[in-house]
């Protein structure tokens, strides 16, 4: 009996991470010349992220996402140009 009571509370404990499991992507604004580097990002600038997931910052907090980390990037083709990359996580 004590087996089986052990047995069961370690295939409980397994599902627990599973539950709890999150999800994350990498988002990216549109591109910019160096000239306007780093623009203000505003309510309307539109990120493009991972599994099709696209949005500005209100839509995407209203979706249950939230913004983990923002940086600006080179763009490597051009490094002239710059975007906004945001990290998105949905626990």
């Amino acid at each position: 009996m004590k087996y089986f009571i052990y047995l069961i509370t370690l295939i409980s404990l397994s599902f627990i991470g599973v539950a709890s499991a999150g999800e994350a992507h990498v988002c990216k604004s549109p591109s910019v010349s160096g000239e306007s580097a780093n623009p203000d990002l505003t309510d309307d600038t539109v990120f493009k992220c991972g599994s099709g997931i696209s949005g500005t910052i209100p839509q995407l907090a209203n979706e249950g996402w939230k913004i983990v980390q923002q940086t600006d990037q080179a763009v490597p083709s051009d490094p002239m140009k710059t975007y906004a990359q945001l990290i998105i996580q949905k626990e």
